[in-house]
């Protein structure tokens, strides 16, 4: 039920962004409120993109993005968007939710890889636990409020065909708190 919630936001921020004025800026953070109004009361969209571009199988430019969403000034989900969409081969259907491998490294410093739960027919992935979902959302705002730059790389044929995406992850603390966001 989450991960159809979770769906259901991305696609109204979506929408929102499509009809938003030009974004607040705050490092290198993108800030779209759902409505225009900047309160706590509402769903705010803060988003990195990579600091790489790519070309998609029709030769447009397309980023990779790192998203956070907080709704009612508490952090609601993370979420990255890859530039290339996850190849079934590289995805895991053996839990309760389809699943995909993901390296991270932050400032330089390669770290495991982990699991994240692959959304919107492999176009959006997103850190997942059964059981403290909130708790993995918090530690991961706070991974990436610790660094300046985080780069992932994904498992399987997208990893072979795509460099490894980079987001300037700097001053996210100060943009969260600009919007009234906790975590």
């Amino acid at each position: 039920m989450k991960n159809v919630t979770k769906t259901i936001i991305f696609v109204l921020i979506s929408t929102a962004m499509g009809f938003a004025e030009t974004p607040k800026q705050i490092g290198a953070w993108s800030v779209y409120p759902a409505n225009g109004n900047l309160t706590s009361n509402h769903v705010v969209l803060l988003q990195s993109t990579s600091e790489e571009q790519y070309k998609d199988a029709h030769g447009n430019p397309v980023q990779a993005k790192l998203d956070v969403i907080c709704t009612k000034g508490k952090l609601f989900a993370i979420a990255l968007e890859p530039n290339v969409a996850i190849a079934k081969s590289a995805m895991s259907f053996d839990g309760p939710v389809t699943t995909t491998r993901i390296a991270f490294s932050a400032d330089g410093k390669s770290n495991q890889s982990e699991n994240w739960a692959v959304l919107d027919g492999g176009r959006t992935l997103s850190p997942h636990s059964e059981i403290l979902e909130g708790k993995l959302m918090r530690r991961w705002t706070a991974r990436i409020s610790g660094t300046q730059k985080m780069a992932y790389q994904l498992d399987g044929k997208a990893a072979e065909s795509q460099a490894q995406p980079s987001f300037a992850t700097g001053k996210l603390s100060e943009a969260l708190a600009s919007v009234g966001c906790s975590y």
